[in-house]
């Protein structure tokens, strides 16, 4: 599954370690971090400028590609403006959204109503990832001959709430 995490480039660290996490699990990440990375040796205004310059919109490109893309997207708080409206542009394409509040955020009635399921913690998130993961593989080996996979055939067995709720979605949408 294809996944793009929208955050602010202040969590860019923590952007890194849920992808390679991910990663591990099968997971194929849309990776803004590789295009979003200030050449090195300027100061933190310079890079300010840098970030809030897109030379060439390559960058925005990237960006709102992966949202419409992607199979799902999870949004990592605490994030400014850019974060929210990738997922906008994800909600509008009806790309379900995993949502990873801040430690002190609140989301607005938007941001929060865009979203298909929202945790309070990074390890909630985590492990509905590993759900989601499982449940796909078993998906796709229960109907490896299927032409036209029913996604009313999909059972909700041991699976969470939330897991089942963005798998759902996913597969309503046809995007796996």
């Amino acid at each position: 599954m294809r996944v793009y995490i929208a955050s602010s480039f202040k969590n860019i660290h923590a952007v890194r370690l849920l992808a390679k996490t991910m990663r591990t699990m099968g997971y194929t990440i849309l990776d803004w971090t590789e295009k979003a990375t200030p050449p090195e040796g300027l100061n933190s205004a310079q890079r300010r400028e840098w970030m809030d310059t897109d030379h060439g919109g390559e960058v925005f490109s990237f960006c709102a590609k992966a949202c419409k893309d992607a199979d799902f997207l999870i949004y990592l708080g605490t994030s400014g403006q850019d974060a929210g409206v990738e997922v906008g542009i994800a909600y509008g394409y009806g790309v379900p959204v995993l949502g990873i509040r801040g430690p002190l955020e609140s989301p607005g009635l938007m941001l929060y109503g865009a979203g298909t399921v929202w945790v309070e913690h990074i390890e909630q998130a985590i492990h509905i990832l590993e759900e989601m993961m499982e449940h796909k593989k078993n998906y796709d080996s229960t109907h490896r001959d299927d032409k036209d996979k029913n996604p009313n055939s999909f059972e909700k067995n041991n699976c969470s709430s939330e897991a089942y709720s963005i798998l759902c979605n996913i597969l309503n949408n046809s995007r796996i």
